[in-house]
Order: C-alpha cells, then sequence, then structure tokens
C-alpha cells in the first residue's frame, strides 16, 4: 500500500532542495550518501549488482548469464527472473539497508558487436532490437509491478560505444552518425522510454574523443527518452580518470565540475569515502566552475529516485515490506532458474540421438562435462550441479572424463612438486614431480590444475606460483597461461607480470632446457594472460565502427 495523504514526489523533492544546505546536497552526490538526520534522510548506497542474480553479497540464486538469458527468446521468462532478483535485492536491503542498495546496476544493454570483447556474457544480443527487448523484460522485473513505488531502480549501463577492455578508458569509439542512431542508442531507448529502467551508467571510454562521462549524448539523447527523471551514475573510478590517464582535464576539481556540467549525478569514486569527491566540487563551487543550480539539477535526480523507492516513507507504506529472507533461493527461484537454464540451451544439430533411448552407454567428455563456471556478476552458488551430475541423476550408467593432457614439469634435473593440502600453497622444485592436467582455452592459451588437490594454479600479489585456486575467474584473471614450445621442448612458467628483472620469476621447465630466474629472451613462456580480451587483440587507440 501506500500513503495518499502524502505529497506529491515533485513537490516533495522541492521542499527538501529548499532546506538542505550546499554542503549536504554535496554529500548526497557520492555513491555512498551521508545521511542528513535533521531532514530524516538516512544514508543511501548506489550500485547493487544484479546482472542475472544478486552477487557479492552472499548466497542468491544465480540464473543463467545474460546472453544465456536472451537464447531463450523468451521475454515473459526473463521478466520473471527479474521479478524473482528484484524480489531477492529487497530481501537483502531489508536486512542490511546500509550495505544493499536498491539502485541495482543492471542491465547491460551494450550490443555484442565483437565477439573478442572477452565480456560478451553480461550482455543479450548483437541485435539492438532484441537487446533493448529483453533488457526492457528484465528491467521490468526488477523494478516491479507496483503502479507508484519502486521495488529497485534499475540501470542501463554502460552508456556509450563500450566494447573493449584494454586501454579502455584512453581508446575512443567514432560513431558514425548511422550507427549511433540506428544501432548504439535504440539498445538503451528501449527500456528508459518504458519506464522499465529509471537510471544509466556512463562507459569508460571516450566517444567521438570526449569522454563518456562528458558526453552531450547524455542530456540530448539519453533522457530524453524517458517520461522522468533519469539518474545518472559515473563509473568506478571514471570521473577521476578525466584529469588523470584520459588528459583530457588539467586537475580533478575540472574534472568533477565538468561530469556534473555533463549530467553525472552520482560519482561512484574512492569505494565507501565520499571526502575526495566533497572537496572537488566544494572547491569547484568555490572557482565558479558549478553552480548551486547545479548542483540542486543532480540532487533533484537522486532524491526523486529515492522517493520513487520509498526510501523516505514510513515502513507501513511500503508494499515490499513483507519480503523477506525466505525468498533468497526459495524453492520457486530454483525451479525458475532451471526453467531458465532448460530454455537457453540452444541445440545445433539432432542426428536421431535426442531423446535418448533407454539402455543407452553415455559418455560426457571434455573439459566442461563435470564443471560449473561462474562469472564476476554471479551470486554465491548455494549449490552447483555440472552436466555430469545431472545426467547421473536421469541415467543408469554414465561415463565422464575431462579429456584432458596430464603432465609434469621439469627444471633441469627437478621437478615442479604442490602440496595436495586443499588450501594449496606455493609450486615447489624438487625431487618429487606433481601431475597437473592441461586445460586448452584456445589461441595457445591454457590453465593448469594439479591433480593432487584439484586446484588451479595461478600467480599470487608477491609473484608466486600456487596452487590454491577454484579455477580462471576474479577481478584479473591470473590462471590461465601462454605456452609456446622452445625449439628444445622446454618451457617455462613466468610470474604475473613477467619482468625482465623480477627476482621472484618463477620458472618451471619440461625437456633439456632449464631455466632460473628470470627467462632468457629467447625463451618461450607460460605467462598469465589478462582477460576481457585475447592477448593477441590489443585494440588500436581509436575504436572505429
Amino acid at each position: 500500500m501506500t500513503d495518499r495523504t502524502t505529497p506529491p514526489i515533485r513537490d516533495r523533492v522541492e521542499d527538501l532542495l529548499t532546506r538542505l544546505t550546499v554542503p549536504e546536497k554535496i554529500g548526497l552526490l557520492h555513491q555512498w550518501q551521508a545521511p542528513v538526520p535533521r531532514l530524516g534522510l538516512p544514508g543511501f548506497r548506489t550500485g547493487t549488482e544484479a546482472l542475472h542474480g544478486v552477487a557479492w553479497l552472499g548466497p542468491a540464486t544465480v540464473f543463467p548469464q545474460t546472453v544465456g538469458l536472451a537464447s531463450t527468446w523468451n521475454p515473459d521468462l526473463v521478466r520473471a527472473v527479474g521479478d524473482a532478483v528484484g524480489d531477492e535485492v529487497r530481501a537483502k536491503h531489508h536486512a542490511d539497508p546500509q550495505r544493499v542498495g536498491l539502485n541495482v546496476w543492471a542491465p547491460v544493454v551494450n550490443p555484442l558487436r565483437d565477439p573478442r570483447w572477452g565480456r560478451n556474457e553480461e550482455g543479450w544480443s548483437e541485435d539492438p532490437w532484441l537487446t533493448g527487448r529483453l533488457a526492457t523484460a528484465y528491467a521490468q522485473g526488477l523494478r516491479g509491478g507496483h503502479p507508484e513505488r519502486l521495488r529497485t531502480a534499475p540501470t542501463v549501463k554502460h552508456f556509450l560505444g563500450y566494447n573493449n577492455e584494454t586501454d579502455r578508458a584512453t581508446t575512443s569509439s567514432d560513431l558514425p552518425p548511422r550507427v549511433l542512431h540506428e544501432y548504439e542508442l535504440p539498445a538503451f531507448r528501449a527500456p528508459l522510454a518504458a519506464d522499465a529502467a529509471v537510471a544509466a551508467m556512463a562507459s569508460y571510454n571516450l566517444v567521438d574523443g570526449v569522454p563518456a562521462h562528458l558526453s552531450p549524448l547524455i542530456d540530448g539523447e539519453l533522457r530524453r527518452w524517458a517520461p522522468g527523471e533519469v539518474l545518472v551514475v559515473g563509473d568506478a573510478g571514471a570521473v577521476s580518470n578525466i584529469a588523470g590517464v584520459q588528459g583530457h582535464l588539467p586537475d580533478h576539481v575540472e574534472g568533477f565540475a565538468a561530469a556534473l556540467r555533463a549530467g553525472i549525478d552520482s560519482f561512484t569514486e574512492d569505494d565507501a569515502d565520499s571526502e575526495p569527491t566533497r572537496r572537488h566540487l566544494t572547491e569547484a563551487l568555490n572557482r565558479g566552475l558549478i553552480t548551486e543550480s547545479d548542483l540542486d539539477r543532480a540532487v533533484r535526480r537522486v532524491l526523486t529516485l529515492r522517493l520513487r523507492l520509498g526510501d523516505l516513507d514510513p515502513p507501513h507504506t511500503d508494499p515490499y515490506a513483507g519480503t523477506g529472507p525466505e525468498v533468497v533461493d526459495c524453492p520457486a527461484h530454483r525451479d525458475l532458474a532451471r526453467t531458465a537454464a532448460r530454455q537457453s540451451i540452444v541445440l545445433l544439430r539432432n542426428r536421431g540421438l535426442l531423446p535418448l533411448s533407454p539402455g543407452l552407454r553415455i559418455a560426457v567428455l571434455g573439459p566442461l562435462a563435470d564443471a560449473v563456471h561462474t562469472d564476476w556478476y554471479s551470486g554465491t552458488l548455494p549449490y552447483a550441479t555440472s552436466t555430469v551430475q545431472g545426467l547421473a541423476q536421469r541415467l543408469p550408467e554414465l561415463t565422464s572424463d575431462p579429456g584432458t593432457d596430464r603432465i609434469t614439469l621439469r627444471v633441469g634435473d627437478r621437478y615442479v612438486g604442490c602440496t595436495d593440502e586443499a588450501e594449496g600453497g606455493p609450486l615447489t622444485i624438487g625431487v618429487d614431480p606433481a601431475s597437473f592436467d592441461v586445460f586448452d582455452w584456445g589461441r595457445d592459451t591454457v590453465a593448469l590444475r594439479a591433480v593432487g588437490n584439484g586446484r588451479h594454479v595461478g600467480v599470487d600479489d608477491d609473484g608466486a606460483l600456487v596452487n590454491d585456486r577454484s579455477g580462471p575467474g576474479g577481478w584479473v584473471v591470473r590462471e590461465t597461461f601462454q605456452f609456446d614450445p622452445l625449439p628444445t621442448a622446454a618451457c617455462c612458467c613466468a610470474t604475473w607480470p613477467p619482468t625482465a628483472t623480477s627476482p621472484s620469476t618463477s620458472t618451471a621447465g619440461c625437456g633439456s632446457t632449464a631455466t632460473t630466474g628470470p627467462a632468457p629472451a629467447s625463451a618461450s613462456t607460460w605467462s598469465p594472460t589478462v582477460p576481457r580480451g585475447p592477448p593477441s587483440w590489443p585494440p588500436p587507440p581509436t575504436s572505429r565502427w
């Protein structure tokens, strides 16, 4: 229910604006908004990740990746998934309102124009119409069906022309008018025009040579589609890039001022520490780079979003007050996740094998047969069922093998070893060899998994090789390597990042050539590769479309 006695949102926002002081207004422009107790304003946080389930906040129902949801071709199902995720966000917010905000950073609507991006699992399609249609359905589920209250505040991202990670803050996406209006903008327009998404995030890159956080397209295009106010948030650390790696303006005060004038309303900078943002904006006001009306414009959007969420209303008026922890990973959501997974499967060819006949002996082969992988935006899995495990519940006889090569590594007359303990540890050089399974990820990129404890080899922060990883993953992948055979059939493992002078470089050769310390220039190496784009694909300074 809602309280019909409260004034309209617009009147309440304008009233609050007249009573807020300038420092209090500035305090509302950071991701972690400062409370204003004298006006009854609690703290507020933007940015809960909910791409295909609630992420980074403990166990939650994890639905198929976005590109998998798109493969269902089922907007009604996608909306139902958004409904479930929105409920779980609300439940976690009720349990911890300071840590779990109701502004969710989903859906991603960047068209998947390049298969080499490395983040294509976050998006829906290479087609902007399909992207817009399915993103709208997901956002409608997230926001809920109440006519006045938002369950969550969905945020489309990343605006605009964002499809590469290597040097992502310094490359420019140059968009000809037809590409801009027929390809890029439609995917963003659909969920905003439907009032399904009520916020947007600017991207790290430049567009036509201008930082995306300063793009005139924010006000000139993005905001004109929506029936109401659109909150625009900065990506993490991106406003600091304007006077930082982008060198677009001489100092952070000018960079932050320019971002505010361009339409950035919430600054995602310095994690939970709002002091640098408040300092920069205060100095910009003192220099005359911004005015109080610039602050008011951004604060108005912030407050409008919060009022639509019911953030400033009595609890008894909240139509979502009854959403409790029991909805998280509830049986209905598990069933929905299973349905989504089934419908996401794309059958490329069937030569009469399916449906399976009784009595068949089945072999499931390959490195993904008995594996369940997660991505950056996966929640903590309450359970995991691999292909082999799922089929074993249905079939009387099943065989599986990862089909990987099993190797040992040698340095001269010594072997690479590692602990068999579950927690893993540093790789060693000695007389006892350890066995490793080799997983081929293509393009000469492999991963090594220690047979003894089933953990992958990676590189820790000190540059040491360790067998303590669940698999390739993390914010920066340090568990994949490149292999180039030497003429002598030797190889070596180099630390992350491989350097010519690092005394901590660990090497492991196989064959007759031994290396110690830094790998010689003529030696081929197993070297960890950066994710989000093949190592042989450094994009040019300008990405042309």
